[in-house]
């Protein structure tokens, strides 16, 4: 299982990034069940910026990398400032969980 905190944004370049940004909003505090799950959402993060390249041709291509340390980053596919970055976050793996159980009937 693997949790997302918030994913950090950098200042937006362009229409284009600003809605791979509100994409990727949505997964703030988000649960993810398993290495399956978490390789889906990759693709689906890919897919929508393959998306916006089309949409807006004249921008600047962007690529989505995903690192063996669970972290997934979106920059220009020519990256020569850092600044330039669009959103990056970690998937950090959950390491427990908590449950209360109710003893003797209790609702």
């Amino acid at each position: 299982m693997y949790y997302i905190e918030k994913p950090q944004t950098w200042s937006a370049a362009n229409k284009k990034c600003a809605e791979v940004q509100k994409f990727v909003e949505q997964f703030e505090n988000c649960l993810i069940a398993d290495d399956n799950s978490r390789d889906a959402l990759i693709k689906e993060i890919r897919l929508k910026v393959e998306e916006l390249n089309t949409a807006y041709p004249r921008t600047k291509k962007l690529k989505v990398d995903f690192s063996s340390n669970n972290y997934i980053s979106c920059t220009p596919k020519e990256l020569k400032y850092c600044d330039e970055r669009v959103f990056a976050f970690h998937f950090y793996p959950v390491k427990r969980t908590y449950d209360v159980v109710m003893k003797g009937g209790g609702k």
